[in-house]
């Protein structure tokens, strides 16, 4: 396993409400009376209240994230570059709001990674190589070109969606039963696609607010289960494009939350590559 494919895969496996159908076709005949493009504009349509609906609806879908003390999972790893595709095992021990483990296993079973993340840092052992570095939690903005800090990267895991702190909807659209909502934050523009009965986030698209960025990014979360009450999405497909695309597809195939960490492990203290963040 590459270095540069490992720093890809930690940044990129953490670089994630009920509204009746009568609601949804509320939605449906407002939109039927004015422009029904992708970015039907809220302010064209003149009921009042789809537009409260929608709201409503993304309030609770935004504030509906799984709340736990710990995760253990496995998960199976199939990523590909343009030089390069590869299958992966990661098991990865969460204790929320510390630290996060990881343990990556190429397709033979040897260990090729294990990683320490916390609020801090990253602290990346490689034992074939015997090999420890740490760098800052900046380094993997540096990587993803996309600002992450450490909640973040414990809701990407769980898949809790992102970026829909601190945002504006400008625009939706009811289409075939299923509500998309157009936002706009700080950064990027955040296309969220939610399931049919409006309980569930389908799929998330981030494109840049500055085009010479050119950065975007699709989440698709799939194959939904029920865990804390919640909705946990065992399946995610996740494309970064930027100056070049990596493309990543996790499948978690055991889970439990709440329970004592299961892949902990202590980093040796032999001598450290330390690499400061690079200032632009």
């Amino acid at each position: 396993m590459s270095k540069q494919i490992s720093y890809l895969f930690i940044a990129t496996v953490f670089l994630v409400s009920c509204a009746t159908s009568r609601k949804v076709q509320v939605i449906q005949d407002a939109l039927s009376k004015k422009d029904t493009s992708a970015n039907q504009i809220i302010s064209e349509v003149p009921k009042v209240d789809s537009v409260i609906i929608v709201k409503d609806i993304f309030d609770k879908i935004s504030h509906t994230k799984l709340t736990y003390t710990s995760l253990n999972a496995r998960l199976k790893v199939d990523y590909e570059t343009a030089n390069k595709s590869d299958a992966l095992v990661a098991n990865v021990s969460i204790d929320k709001g510390n630290c996060i483990y990881i343990i990556v296993k190429g397709s033979l079973g040897v260990i090729g990674l294990r990683a320490l993340i916390n609020k801090d840092s990253v602290v990346l052992y490689y034992p074939l190589d015997k090999k420890l570095e740490v760098r800052p939690l900046a380094y993997l903005q540096e990587i993803i070109k996309i600002p992450v800090t450490y909640s973040m990267l414990e809701d990407l895991i769980v898949g809790n969606p992102i970026f829909l702190e601190n945002v504006t909807i400008a625009s939706y659209k009811a289409n075939n039963h299923q509500l998309q909502i157009g936002l706009v934050g700080q950064l990027f523009k955040n296309l969220v696609s939610l399931s049919e009965d409006n309980t569930k986030v389908l799929h998330l698209k981030l494109d840049d607010l500055d085009i010479n960025q050119h950065r975007t990014c699709d989440i698709t979360y799939s194959n939904h289960t029920l865990a804390l009450k919640n909705q946990f999405p065992l399946n995610r497909d996740i494309a970064f494009a930027s100056q070049s695309r990596f493309e990543l597809h996790l499948e978690v195939k055991e889970f439990a939350f709440n329970e004592p960490l299961k892949y902990t492990f202590v980093m040796p203290k032999q001598g450290s590559v330390k690499t400061k963040t690079k200032r632009k």
